[in-house]
């Protein structure tokens, strides 16, 4: 079975295979000792008959048999949700479990502010010298109002793009949500 919503299209099936395919192999050579980066593969057929084929960190408690449905981003195909029936379970993309915690926030808004230092000093002095201030801005006081006025703006744009993205997420998990309901509701 095969759903759509405004941005999402839900992928229903049987599982056929699971697998982890190998995207990277180290090993060190003075210790021999070695690390395998896989990645869960998901095949999947549905109704149709017709096979997909995912991969990502979703699909490990895929299992064959397991009726399971995908949802994917129409633009991109990319997967956001993946939900097994089978063992009740449900499990989002990393990007819709981003941090907008004000501790997070404020951590970004450091990093950001301490990015944003040295060609901000330009703009510093650029905006000093209509109002005369040029000699103030370079001065201790200066660099200490420079320094709150950066962290203040970074903070306040830090904290305009957290809740940009909550709201963009929240309504991503709602369509998810609502798409997963109806696929449950259709097999009942």
């Amino acid at each position: 079975m095969t759903s759509a919503t405004g941005q999402l299209v839900l992928v229903r099936g049987t599982v056929t295979a699971t697998k982890d395919r190998m995207e990277s192999v180290r090993v060190d050579r003075k210790t021999g000792y070695g690390n395998i980066r896989t990645t869960p593969e998901l095949w999947l057929r549905d109704e149709g008959g017709t096979e997909h084929r995912y991969s990502g960190d979703l699909f490990g408690a895929a299992q064959p048999g397991h009726d399971v449905a995908v949802v994917i981003k129409r633009t991109s195909g990319r997967p956001v949700a993946f939900a097994n029936f089978t063992s009740n379970w449900v499990q989002d993309a990393k990007e819709l479990k981003t941090s907008t915690s004000i501790s997070s926030i404020l951590g970004g808004a450091v990093v950001a502010a301490i990015v944003l230092a040295l060609p901000g000093l330009f703009v510093w002095g650029a905006l000093a010298e209509p109002f005369g201030l040029q000699d103030a801005a370079f001065t201790g006081t200066g660099f200490q109002i420079y320094a709150v006025v950066l962290l203040v703006s970074a903070f306040i744009g830090m904290n305009a793009w957290a809740k940009g993205y909550r709201e963009r997420t929240d309504a991503l998990k709602a369509e998810i949500d609502s798409l997963l309901v109806a696929a449950q509701a259709e097999n009942v």
